[in-house]
């Protein structure tokens, strides 16, 4: 007679066990989530709201040819059935364009320097030449006409002014060279003691 009581008080208690997982997770009650790419972040959040669905954004990234604060892709994604409450992560056009750190380029060449910058994502980069003995050699960067310091924060879409050096024509190299040595006394002049 006990084993038959466990035996009843056990289906009762999982039959109840599996009511309250279903009253307690909405079991059977769905939403449908709604297409909203290519909406504003206001517009598609009343929408996921009328659907009653939470939004979140989870990233946002810059591009120059959409509008900002678009929504550019959703998860999950559209008509995929989910509970009510779920969350509706949102990928959205950035405001601003990202900023990057201007790393130490002093005493670098002007392809190492074009290339420290194109790796940052800058691709709008000016060379202009200016006097100096060293050819090829970066001299300075700039950004609106200020001299940029390693550690400057600047957005991807500037454009960098290279200031390099010219290097000598043949003619200064001639002079410099004249001028630079000297005659040196011959061996039995010099005082060796």
């Amino acid at each position: 007679m006990n084993i038959l009581y466990i035996i009843i008080t056990t289906i009762i208690l999982a039959w109840g066990a599996l009511i309250f997982l279903d009253f307690w997770t909405d079991h059977g009650d769905e939403r449908v989530v709604p297409n909203v790419k290519g909406l504003t972040y206001a517009q598609a959040q009343s929408t996921l709201d009328a659907a009653e669905l939470t939004v979140e954004i989870s990233d946002s990234v810059y591009d120059s040819s959409a509008r900002p604060g678009t929504v550019i892709d959703q998860s999950p994604h559209q008509n995929a059935k989910v509970k009510p409450g779920r969350i509706v992560y949102l990928t959205i056009v950035a405001f601003s364009p990202k900023t990057v750190t201007v790393p130490d380029i002093s005493n670098v060449s002007l392809r190492q320097a074009q290339s420290i910058f194109e790796g940052l994502g800058i691709k709008n980069i000016k060379v202009v030449e200016v006097e100096s003995e060293y050819q090829d050699l970066l001299l300075s960067a700039k950004y609106n006409g200020l001299p940029l310091s390693a550690g400057a924060r600047i957005p991807v879409t500037a454009t960098i002014t290279l200031e390099v050096g010219k290097g000598l024509s043949i003619d200064e190299l001639d002079s410099l060279s004249a001028d630079s040595f000297t005659e040196l006394p011959a061996p039995d002049e010099l005082d060796l003691e």
